[in-house]
């Protein structure tokens, strides 16, 4: 019989695992009313949106750290709380300064969040000796669905200011409500007194594979609606299908992906999901029709979902005086993936074109799957 402490933990934590989710989804519909608010153009918004991204990548290492000295019980709460608050400034911001002050804030709230909650369910796959950790990246992808969905109906209800102080104030009391039920502080203090140290070579080698794995994401999520619109010049409705298809299946993937290691293991899991997510980006880019396509990507989608929460896991575990120092390198580096994949293939389109720039993530896919051995620690309890 499990004990009911490690149930209730895992249903906590899976509530901060929505919180972001739900955040982060109800920001989307925030994203062209600010634009218009600011008066600004689509080159300049876009790099004021960068903001976000490098709040985050700046606040990932330190959290790390602080991981290791509070643990990450306190951590997933104060960062929570710090993350629904932030939130409210981008959306309020009434000039491009302030947006980008804002902007870092609440990047920063996202990156610590990210670090700190992923420390936390690696902490409860330890104590579980089970995995949760990619049924829980399946629950923050359905939050950002209901979180985009929902604020979108909100803001027609009710305006934008309405729609993100009734998101604030609800992902406050989940996060508030779940907290006492999260594992004890001292699950994994680890080196309470230790100052920064630089992550292992293994761990940096695994956090270059999560590079790979997030770039792909990214590039496919940013491009693969234009592609289609390219291609077989299709309308943005039926473009957006490949959208919403390659997120499906990573949802889909995630929400199993959990029982899936726990039958086969972490490294062949990886291996095959490496070699799906080629397979289906691969047939996705020399499909004859939108609708082949659209079902390649979507099992590009399968195979790619469970791919970074796995290398979390193995980040966590490569360090176990310090699992969030570990988690921290290897979510710093996939997440720095998750941003320059996107130019990275823009920019390679200008050379060869889009359709044959993209065929970077399959060789990307390819290079996962050959040192797919890396996240074999994600299975050492």
């Amino acid at each position: 019989m499990m004990d009911s402490s490690l149930v209730r933990a895992r249903w906590a934590i899976a509530a901060s695992f929505v919180v972001m989710g739900l955040v982060i989804g109800a920001w989307v519909p925030h994203v062209p009313l600010v634009k218009e608010r600011l008066g600004v153009g689509p080159g300049v918004f876009g790099l004021a949106l960068l903001s976000i991204a490098g709040g985050a990548v700046l606040a990932m290492p330190l959290t790390g750290v602080l991981v290791g000295r509070y643990g990450s019980r306190r951590m997933t709460v104060s960062t929570g709380l710090f993350f629904t608050l932030a939130f409210l400034l981008p959306t309020a911001a009434p000039t491009l300064t302030s947006f980008l002050l804002g902007g870092m804030l609440m990047g920063m709230g996202i990156g610590s969040m990210d670090v700190s909650m992923n420390a936390h369910a690696i902490a409860i796959e330890k104590r579980r000796r089970r995995p949760v950790i990619s049924m829980l990246h399946g629950i923050y992808s359905l939050g950002c669905l209901a979180g985009a969905v929902v604020g979108g109906v909100l803001i027609e209800w009710l305006g934008p200011g309405a729609q993100a102080l009734i998101t604030s104030a609800l992902c406050l009391c989940l996060l508030l409500g779940a907290a006492r039920f999260l594992l004890p502080g001292s699950a994994d203090k680890g080196q309470s007194g230790a100052h920064f140290a630089w992550p292992t070579r293994a761990t940096i080698g695994l956090g270059l594979l999560c590079y790979l794995a997030l770039m792909i994401e990214g590039s496919v999520i940013d491009w693969a609606a234009i592609l289609m619109r390219e291609k077989f010049a299709v309308e943005a409705g039926i473009a957006a299908l490949c959208f919403a298809a390659y997120q499906g299946g990573m949802a889909l993937s995630r929400l199993t992906g959990d029982w899936i290691r726990l039958k086969a293991g972490a490294v062949p899991m990886v291996f095959v999901s490496a070699l799906l997510t080629a397979l289906g980006t691969a047939l996705g880019l020399i499909a004859p029709t939108p609708g082949l396509a659209i079902a390649a990507f979507a099992l590009a989608g399968l195979g790619v979902g469970n791919i970074a929460p796995v290398m979390f896991a193995g980040g966590g575990r490569l360090e176990p005086t310090a699992p969030g120092r570990g988690i921290a390198a290897v979510t710093t580096l996939g997440y720095t993936g998750f941003l320059s994949g996107p130019p990275l293939i823009g920019f390679a389109a200008q050379v060869t074109g889009l359709n044959i720039a993209l065929f970077l993530t399959v060789i990307a896919a390819l290079i996962i799957a050959v040192f797919a051995s890396a996240v074999k620690a994600a299975d050492t309890y």
